[in-house]
């Protein structure tokens, strides 16, 4: 009974199952177009609503025309041009690739310019934490002639004390007094 049990079981869940269909791939003519920034070896892909770190926009694509809008400004035309380079100032851009009747769209994108410390700068961001504050010369040399003179005072208590209590120590040993009635 029960194997009986098992054998319908199985019979209704691959009859509910969808049937699997292979989709034919898109044809060699369809437009393919992406772009990126890069920094310190690391690529970041412009999508909506993200934050990217480097000093260009590099697109790569493979259709014969194409259009980059920044802004829904026309910015350039490219023909036959299969990776394209941008130096791009601002901080937020929203860009577009189009193509005939393809379209890549980037909205909202911040971009930090390519610094060695943008991991610190991303956790800052993503973590809301404050500014840094900067020290001026004049403060950093104060703050050092502090600790010097603060470093030489400790020393030389520290020494002194350890040579009191090793002279103590000795005359207390070594020299006596008679006391004479």
């Amino acid at each position: 009974m029960s194997k009986m049990a098992v054998v319908l079981g199985l019979i209704c869940v691959f009859t509910l199952l969808p049937q699997v269909q292979a989709l034919t791939p898109p044809p060699e003519e369809e437009c393919l177009a992406y772009a990126f920034t890069r920094s310190e070896g690391h690529s970041f892909l412009l999508e909506n609503n993200t934050v990217v770190y480097g000093n260009q926009i590099l697109i790569r694509s493979n259709c014969q025309t194409y259009n980059v809008y920044f802004d829904d400004v026309l910015y350039a035309t490219y023909q036959n041009q299969s990776e394209a380079s941008i130096f791009y100032d601002n901080i937020n851009i929203n860009m577009t690739i189009t193509s005939g009747n393809y379209s890549y769209y980037a909205q909202n994108v911040v971009i930090f310019q390519n610094q060695f410390t943008w991991s610190n700068e991303y956790q800052r961001y993503v973590q809301n934490l404050p500014e840094l504050t900067y020290l001026e010369l004049g403060e950093i040399v104060f703050k050092e002639n502090v600790v010097a003179v603060s470093s030489i005072l400790i020393v030389w208590f520290l020494s002194v004390n350890i040579y009191w209590i090793l002279i103590n120590h000795y005359l207390d040993r070594r020299l006596f007094e008679e006391v004479v009635e």
